[in-house]
């Protein structure tokens, strides 16, 4: 074979060659992409029903709360005129709470707590409510301070014990949490979350996702916009399941360029009869790509699982 012909069938070998190697990274970028797009959650049966028991211990063990017996000794006169102001500030507290004034509840358990800094059942109410403000740390800080001073194997340790346990989890799930959001605001993306409303409706909720376009970007194409979301409750059993929900619509359409502003996409979860609204996962993709999402309360993570890659 001649030098010219060789040297042909070289190029040849090295330009089939390329284009396999070529080929073979493209493939690869597109087995990650799709990785990347497949970044949905999925519903754990078996940690709904894990989550479902520590629930209800948590339940039984409140109800299963003593009567204080008051860790101070005062004379017949003292204990009328004391005893009962701390216990209806409690009680008063407990009304708030329930009708959703968190804030006037705490100024009044504060008040309690100055009066009496050892009545259990007001320190367990001021965990409680932390927890129903949504803050795991304050929470978690208040439970333990009780797991200190309660007596071993008791009512209230154990309740501080267990409730503890689930906080601690709680916290750990909010920092991957914002760990996950930060990461993906950190990568190039066209949309992203920037605010949650959620509000009474006549007969249920609504939730309302505040979105814009990122600077920078060029115009959007709105047929490459998608939207999921997936809305839980707690069933009559206690057991965390998926809920119905209305169809998820744009108020004026997504945001195509930063011009636009804010625009609210919003949905409505159909609890069933006997449940209650736990919560939801939001998601939000352009062309298939993940932009941005939401998962309220963090806690829920503890019952998904990220599907695998296909």
């Amino acid at each position: 074979m001649s030098g010219g012909k060789r040297r042909t069938w070289i190029w040849a070998a090295v330009v089939l060659v390329v284009i396999q190697v070529v080929g073979l990274f493209g493939l690869l970028e597109m087995r990650r992409g799709e990785g990347e797009r497949e970044r949905e959650w999925a519903f754990d049966p078996e940690a709904a029903v894990a989550e479902a028991k520590g629930e209800k211990e948590f339940r039984e063990a409140l109800q299963n709360l003593p009567m204080p017996e008051g860790t101070v000794r005062l004379s017949v006169s003292a204990a009328k005129a004391a005893a009962p102001q701390v216990e209806d500030l409690l009680e008063q507290a407990r009304n708030l709470q329930n009708r959703g004034q968190l804030d006037l509840a705490e100024k009044l358990l504060e008040q309690a707590r100055l009066q009496d800094p050892k009545h259990q059942r007001v320190r367990v109410a001021s965990a409680l409510l932390a927890e129903a403000r949504g803050d795991s740390k304050v929470a978690l800080e208040r439970w333990r301070n009780l797991i200190q001073g309660s007596e071993a194997g008791g009512a209230v340790r154990n309740l501080a014990l267990a409730r503890s346990k689930i906080l601690q989890e709680r916290v750990r799930l909010e920092q991957v949490a914002q760990q996950r959001e930060e990461t993906l605001a950190k990568h190039p993306r066209k949309m992203a979350l920037v605010g949650v409303e959620e509000s009474s409706v006549e007969g249920g909720k609504r939730v309302d996702w505040s979105v814009r376009a990122i600077r920078g970007v060029e115009v959007l194409d709105s047929r490459k916009v998608g939207v999921r979301v997936q809305f839980f409750e707690r069933g009559p059993d206690g057991l965390l399941k998926k809920s119905e929900s209305g169809m998820v619509r744009w108020v004026k359409g997504p945001p195509l360029k930063e011009a636009d502003g804010l625009r609210v996409v919003t949905c409505e979860p159909k609890v069933g009869v006997g449940g209650t609204y736990v919560g939801y996962t939001w998601q939000i993709f352009y062309d298939g790509e993940l932009q941005d999402e939401r998962i309220q309360p963090a806690s829920l993570r503890g019952v998904l699982r990220e599907k695998p890659r296909s």
